[in-house]
C-alpha cells in the first residue's frame, strides 16, 4: 500500500472522528427545555427540521426524554430568556406524542429573516426505536437503537453506531459514518465522505463525490461513486463484492487464500496473484483465484485498481 494512500485513509478517519466528537461535546449547558413521554411498545421518532442538530441515544425502559439546548448569538442559554422567547416566535416548534410516535417539528417560519438562535436536541429513547428524519441541515447522531432508520438531509453529518435494523440515508452533502451495525445499509449521497466499519449485513453505497472507506463488512458490498476513491479492508468476502468509480482509484485488501472470481478493470490494475487461472493485462484481470468463489468486480473508468492480500 502506498504511503500517500495510507495517509489519506488516516486523515479521512481522523476528520470524521473529530467531527462527531465535536458534535457530542456540543451539549455542555443544562437544557433550555425538557419534555418526557411514555411509550407502550416499540416507538417511532419523526423529525422535521431546517437546521437543528440531533443526538438520539437508546437505553432501557419505555421513556422518551427530549432535551432542547439553545445558543443565542453564540452564547449558551439555560433558563427562560426574553430574547430567546422572542426569537422562538419565528419558529414552528412542536414536540408531541401520538400513540407510540414522538414527533418533533423544528422549522423557521417563512420570511422570518436571519435568526440568532442555534437549537440542538438530545433525545433519550428506548432501544426499540425507529426514526424518520427530514432535515435541511444540522448533524444527526443515532446510537444504541434497534429499528428502521430513514434519514434524508440536504446537509449536515450523519452517524449511526452500536445499533441494528435497517438504515436508509439520502444526503445532498455532509459526511456519513456507520459503525458497529447489524442489518442492511443503503446510502445515497451527492457529496461527502462515507465510512462504514463493522457491519453485519448488506451494504449499498451510491455517491456522486467524496471518498468511501469500508472495513470489516460481513455481507454483500456494492459501492459506486462518480468521483473520489474507494477503499475496502476486509477480513473475508462472504458475498458479492462490487466497487465501481467513474474516476479515482479503488483499493481492496482481502485475506490470502480466499477462492474468488475476479473481474478487475481500470486505467491500470495492480495485484500480485498466486494460484490464478485466467487473463492478466495491464488494465484487466479476469479469472479465478484459488479455484474461484464469490464474485469480485472492481471497475474504474480512469483511476487505478489495486487488489492487495494480507
Amino acid at each position: 500500500m502506498k504511503f500517500s494512500n495510507l495517509v489519506s485513509a488516516f486523515l479521512v478517519s481522523a476528520l470524521l472522528s473529530l467531527q462527531f466528537s465535536a458534535f457530542a461535546s456540543d451539549f455542555k449547558a443544562d437544557p433550555y427545555l425538557t419534555k418526557q413521554f411514555t411509550l407502550n411498545g416499540a416507538g417511532n421518532l419523526k423529525v422535521e427540521t431546517s437546521g437543528s442538530s440531533f443526538s438520539v441515544t437508546g437505553g432501557r425502559g419505555n421513556q422518551v426524554v427530549v432535551d432542547m439546548y439553545v445558543k443565542y448569538d453564540g452564547r449558551e442559554v439555560e433558563t427562560e430568556n426574553a430574547d430567546v422567547e422572542r426569537e422562538l416566535e419565528n419558529y414552528t416548534l412542536d414536540i408531541s406524542q401520538n400513540g407510540n410516535t414522538i414527533a418533533l417539528i423544528v422549522k423557521k417560519k417563512n420570511n422570518s429573516g436571519r435568526s440568532k438562535l442555534n437549537l440542538s436536541f438530545k433525545i433519550q429513547v428506548p432501544e426499540e426505536m425507529s426514526s424518520k428524519f427530514q432535515s435541511s441541515g444540522g448533524s444527526i447522531s443515532l446510537d444504541g437503537i434497534n429499528g428502521n432508520q430513514e434519514i434524508a438531509t440536504s446537509g449536515g453529518s450523519i452517524q449511526v453506531s452500536n445499533s441494528s435494523g435497517y438504515v436508509d440515508t439520502h444526503s445532498s452533502g455532509g459526511s456519513l459514518r456507520v459503525e458497529n451495525f447489524k442489518g442492511n445499509v443503503d446510502v445515497q449521497s451527492s457529496g461527502g465522505s462515507v465510512k462504514v466499519n463493522k457491519l453485519t449485513g448488506d451494504l449499498n453505497v451510491s455517491t456522486s463525490g467524496g471518498s468511501v472507506n469500508l472495513e470489516e463488512i460481513s455481507g454483500s458490498i456494492s459501492a459506486n461513486t462518480s468521483g473520489g476513491s474507494i477503499r475496502a479492508q476486509l477480513s473475508n468476502v462472504e458475498k458479492e463484492l462490487t466497487m465501481k468509480s467513474s474516476g479515482g482509484s479503488i483499493t481492496a485488501v482481502v485475506p490470502e487464500g480466499l477462492g474468488l472470481n475476479l473481474d478487475l478493470s481500470g486505467g491500470r490494475v495492480n495485484s500480485r496473484l498466486s494460484n490464478f487461472s485466467g487473463e492478466v493485462k495491464k488494465d484487466r484481470i479476469l479469472g479465478k483465484i484459488n479455484g474461484g468463489g464469490n464474485p469480485v468486480t472492481i471497475q474504474s473508468s480512469g483511476g487505478s485498481i489495486n487488489l492487495e492480500f494480507n
